[in-house]
């Protein structure tokens, strides 16, 4: 078992042609599992014009986006888990809540047909980056309401995994024990992990490479899959960082490099499905490599909170769509940031993750850590953008390292910053598992 190169090699490496035909038969039994059972989708398509029992893989563009704030009033009409819910809550086995990183969480329920779909699509994004069963995995997320604790959990113990879940609390006591314990994995946030980094060397004079770690997943926010990024993380723990990426709405991680690392597969085959569209215009678009798209989801085995067409907000950058040199088949992505964090400077479009790189690429002289802010509403934003920066232990002069930084965003971002220099102290996270990089009006 542990030598085979897949979990689930029928569905990763699938043809796309038979994969279509899967998720033409799938959506047509949850459009209709759906239909007779959520009056927010009744109301929804009726009011359309659309008949849901008619649509297929190829006319699934035909059925209207959901979004966000459609969840949180269906919920606040219904609650607990909205007019949405397919099935009654003596049916549900775990409810979560999401981040609320764009608003008010929103709560998803989870049936016991769901969690095993968790498991499944779980164990492919596990296996893809190197964890096999009795591999000490350290889960460095909370296991309270945030959706990937517990999911990690179940689905690294169903695969036989060693689990070590410190959850983010008790930092001290973690690395007491991970260092009787030993780690072969992590998984966790990028902000996390480099606060972990940072405790351990100013707190506990503990050099985070003594753990022994061989590789970490980390997702929750853009960052692992950018090079400076990915090259600090690596150079801290001594060890290989896998970028990944999921949805409370769906399945907690659905996208995760392989060992080629060539952008993330899409790892849900058969359980959800994947549209590209144009964050303009709304409209499907077929993935070419290097193309800017947004990402839509539409659930096809999913028993308690389904949803069709979920406009989530994220943008991608297409990496390729052919198969990849691990064997796997399907488009692979590397996330560039939200929709709604996206701000424009005198025409030029802005993601704080490529704010980050630049920033991360001053380590040791800054910490990594930063706000940008902006007005209270609107994208476009003028010259110059303020940004505060935390600034690290080896910052020599502030004033020229104020000066560098300013440089090299205009130089490789193209647009003019305003950096205040602060203690690291002021930005460092105190356990949040994703940093808040955005500030608007007076927040």
């Amino acid at each position: 078992m542990a030598e085979r190169r897949y979990w689930n090699e029928a569905m990763e490496t699938i043809d796309p042609n038979r994969l279509w035909r899967l998720e033409d038969e799938r959506l047509r039994w949850q459009l209709r599992w759906i239909w007779e059972r959520s009056p927010l989708y009744r109301q929804k398509w009726e009011e359309a014009g659309v008949d849901p029992l008619s649509i297929g893989r190829g006319s699934l563009h035909e059925l209207p986006f959901t979004v966000k704030d459609e969840i949180r009033r269906s919920q606040e009409k219904s609650p607990p888990l909205g007019e949405h819910a397919c099935v009654p809550l003596t049916e549900v086995v775990k409810i979560h809540a999401s981040s609320g990183t764009t608003g008010r969480p929103t709560l998803i329920g989870v049936s016991a047909a769901d969690a095993a779909m968790w498991n499944e699509v779980l164990a492919r994004f596990f296996w893809a980056t190197g964890v096999r069963p009795g591999t000490r995995s350290w889960v460095a997320v909370s296991l309270g309401w945030y959706i990937a604790g517990l999911g990690f959990y179940d689905a690294l113990q169903a695969m036989r995994a060693t689990v070590l879940p410190s959850s983010n609390t008790e930092a001290a006591r973690t690395f007491s024990v991970l260092q009787e314990t030993g780690v072969d994995y992590m998984v966790s946030s990028p902000s996390f992990v480099n606060y972990l980094a940072n405790f351990a060397r100013e707190r506990l004079n503990l050099d985070p490479k003594s753990l022994g770690l061989k590789s970490m997943s980390l997702g929750g926010e853009p960052g692992a899959g950018f090079p400076e990024i990915r090259q600090q993380i690596e150079e801290t723990w001594g060890c290989k960082v896998y970028d990944a990426m999921g949805t409370a709405d769906f399945v907690p991680v659905i996208w995760s490099e392989c060992e080629a690392q060539d952008g993330m597969h899409f790892l849900g085959q058969g359980a959800v499905i994947v549209e590209f569209i144009d964050p303009e215009t709304g409209e499907p678009v077929e993935p070419k490599e290097g193309m800017l798209a947004e990402i839509v989801y539409t659930a096809i085995q999913r028993e308690c909170v389904p949803l069709v067409r979920f406009r989530i907000g994220d943008l991608v950058r297409i990496e390729g769509t052919g198969v990849c040199s691990c064997g796997r088949t399907g488009t692979r992505i590397r996330c560039v940031g939200r929709a709604d964090d996206m701000f424009i400077v005198q025409g030029v479009n802005v993601f704080p993750s490529a704010v980050a790189d630049v920033i991360t690429s001053f380590r040791p002289r800054t910490t990594g850590e930063f706000q940008i802010h902006l007005p209270a509403t609107g994208t476009r934003v003028d010259p110059p953008v303020p940004i505060v920066v935390a600034y690290g232990p080896e910052a020599g002069d502030l004033d020229q390292l104020k000066q560098e930084l300013q440089e090299a965003i205009r130089m490789k971002l193209i647009f003019r910053a305003d950096i205040r220099l602060v203690p690291h102290e002021e930005l460092a996270p105190t356990g949040s598992l994703k940093r808040k990089v955005i500030v608007r009006g007076d927040a």
